[in-house]
């Protein structure tokens, strides 16, 4: 079903189209990935599928995900300084909140949708006894900071476009994407861990595989660099599995008051 809806909307949207071909092959070309932008079209259905999925069979979609070095993961959120989990719009991404949610607490940062009904459905669905969902805004950065101030873990989706005066300009896919900084300044407390995460779909509705990379060094002082850092982090990520990233993003629009992106 995914895969149909994926495929009608790349056919019957030229706009669509134009965006999921020009990131994916510009993406293609510099990291030396196969081109396939009809797969990519077809899989960015899945996603849409994978996500009603999800929200529609919490229990089942939980029974169909594996996750790499959980014991280490779940040691780590017990650690003095808290976690910071990074994920990005690949395959399964919604289950990871909910699938480390079995293990810890979490305190997740979300974009609300511009219409009001739909931004009340989408919690209503989202909700977890074990989640706090808060809004990317002053309230919810103060929420966050003080849920890693308990050491508790809290979650954010770093692919997306911040607000201007939110993030800088940081090269992804040698492109410049505005790039939140948000996670490399919550990364300078004491004792913080990062780790980042993608939710790999498998084959044949047989569920996702979550895996995850812990940071090793530490973010550059630069934010520009920090953030560059951080981008090769979803790049390498995104570069297992290509085609299941959600490439019709608008991950390089410049935001309404924003400076004007480097020229490369």
């Amino acid at each position: 079903m995914g895969a149909g809806i994926g495929l009608s909307v790349y056919l019957s949207s030229a706009h669509y189209r134009r965006r999921l071909n020009k990131n994916h092959l510009s993406a293609a070309h510099y990291s030396g990935f196969k081109s396939s932008p009809w797969r990519a079209a077809i899989e960015s259905g899945m996603i849409y599928a994978d996500t009603l999925w999800i929200w529609g069979h919490p229990k089942a979609s939980i029974v169909k995900t594996s996750v790499e070095h959980l014991k280490q993961i779940i040691a780590l959120s017990k650690s003095d300084g808290g976690l910071i989990i990074l994920a990005t719009h690949l395959g399964g991404f919604e289950i990871v909140p909910r699938i480390f949610a079995q293990h810890m607490r979490a305190t997740v940062m979300y974009r609300p949708s511009r219409k009001l009904w739909l931004n009340r459905l989408i919690l209503k669905l989202r909700q977890h006894p074990q989640m706090e969902f808060v809004e990317a805004n002053l309230s919810g950065v103060r929420k966050i900071k003080r849920a890693l101030l308990k050491s508790e873990v809290v979650g954010i989706l770093a692919d997306q476009v911040p607000s201007a005066g939110d993030g800088v300009w940081a090269k992804f896919f040698n492109q410049y994407a505005y790039t939140t900084s948000f996670p490399a300044k919550l990364a300078r407390q004491p004792n913080v861990a990062t780790l980042f995460v993608s939710a790999e779909r498998l084959r044949l509705g047989k569920g996702w595989l979550i895996k995850t990379r812990l940071m090793i060094e530490s973010y550059p002082l630069c934010l520009d660099e920090a953030c560059g850092l951080m981008n090769q982090y979803f790049e390498e990520m995104i570069i297992s599995k290509p085609n299941q990233y959600m490439w019709s993003y608008n991950r390089y629009k410049r935001p309404h008051g924003a400076e004007v992106a480097p020229i490369i």
